[in-house]
Parts: C-alpha cells; structure tokens; sequence
C-alpha cells in the first residue's frame, strides 16, 4: 500500500473517469474506476465526494486542500477500507497464486505490478521466466518463476518494464510526469532516474534519447 496513494484528480491518469477535462471518479489506492467500474467501494467515494463543497480546479492550491482533505475524510471510511484490502487479496494475490511463488521479493514485485499494470504485470514476470506471456497464472509459470534465481528474475522483470515504460513516454508525452515513479517501482537504480529526469526535462522523449536509455537500462 505503500506505493499507493489516495484519491488521485490528474485528468492524465489513463485509469481515471474524465468529463470535459475534468476527473469524475478518481483512482482511489491504485484501483482505476475504468478497470473496476464495479467496486463496491465507489459508493462511498462518491458519496463523500458529493458532502463536499464544489472540487476546486486541478493543479491549484485550493485544490490540493481539497483532495487532502477527501483522502483524510476516505482514510477513516471502515467500510471503504476493507472494501480495499478485499479486492487487493482476492483479485490480485489470491487470484494469481502468488502464496505459491517461494521468493517473497518476486511474488512482491508481481503483485506490485498486477496492480499498477494489469495483466501486463505478470506478462512482464513471464517474459523473464522464459515462459509464454499470456497473462494466464498456471503451473508451468509458478514453476518457471520458481526455477529462476530470484535476484536474476527481479533484475530481468525491472528492465522489461522499464522498456515499456519508456517507449509509453515517447509515444505518449503526458505520460512523462509518471515515467521516475514507474521505474523505481520497477526497481530502476537512481543512475537510471537521473538520465531519465535529464533526456526528458523539455517534456518530451525522442528515438535517440529512447535507444540511449533502454541501452543503460540493459547495460546496469
């Protein structure tokens, strides 16, 4: 939970609900409302959502009152909160098997990254493991990451995901402001930060600047 944060208004969160550019339903602990339009946990967000006065404008400082505010108001919601930790457990660690993966770090980090990226996550963990990525959690996969020494594993999962987070950035430039916390959730060293910071302070990431980093990425 710790890699996760309260409600989140940035109309650039692709997991968000957005209407005329303004965020309706907010990722709330990293579960998006277009991935989990279902989740009983909703309802309660809404429902503080509409005690409050009117949302103030993104990126003011009468804003960021606000949602501070909120989170401390959603923050003291039992019901909310075990809605969390229930769909976190079932959907996520329940559901992939993670209790069958031995290296505690790995079954961490794919967790970690079902939640952050979806099916994606465990695809990453796959690729890694040398197995088919179809996102489908099974014996041969269990078994292929468990075969894997955990420190290898972990360094081969953080640099397919940090390839993917940069080729993300370049095709997609309102994804750059997210692009330094994906990668230490990766597990990206802080040299590999700092020349991302660097090629992308204009608020851009071309080809060349794209080949130079996933070749220090490789190369760490």
């Amino acid at each position: 939970m710790g890699n996760e944060g309260g409600a989140s208004f940035n109309p650039a969160d692709l997991g968000n609900v957005v209407v005329n550019g303004v965020v309706t339903i907010p990722t709330y602990m990293g579960i998006a409302p277009k991935s989990w339009p279902k989740w009983s946990g909703w309802k309660y967000i809404t429902g503080c959502i509409n005690q409050l006065n009117k949302m103030p404008v993104y990126g003011t400082e009468a804003h960021r009152h606000w949602v501070k505010y909120l989170n401390g108001l959603l923050a003291t919601s039992a019901p909310l909160q075990t809605a969390v930790v229930n769909l976190y457990r079932s959907r996520f660690w329940d559901a992939n098997r993670l209790g069958e993966i031995r290296a505690e770090a790995v079954a961490s980090w794919i967790y970690d990254h079902l939640v952050n990226a979806g099916k994606r996550g465990l695809m990453w963990a796959q690729l890694a493991a040398g197995v088919k990525p179809d996102g489908q959690i099974g014996p041969v996969t269990i078994a292929a990451i468990n075969a894997v020494d955990p420190d290898v594993l972990l360094e081969r999962m953080g640099d397919i995901a940090g390839a993917f987070r940069l080729d993300r950035a370049h095709d997609n430039p309102s994804q750059i402001q997210f692009l330094t916390s994906w990668l230490r959730r990766d597990g990206q060293p802080e040299s590999i930060i700092a020349m991302v910071k660097q090629a992308t302070a204009d608020g851009t990431l071309d080809d060349s600047e794209l080949a130079t980093l996933k070749a220090a990425m490789a190369a760490v």
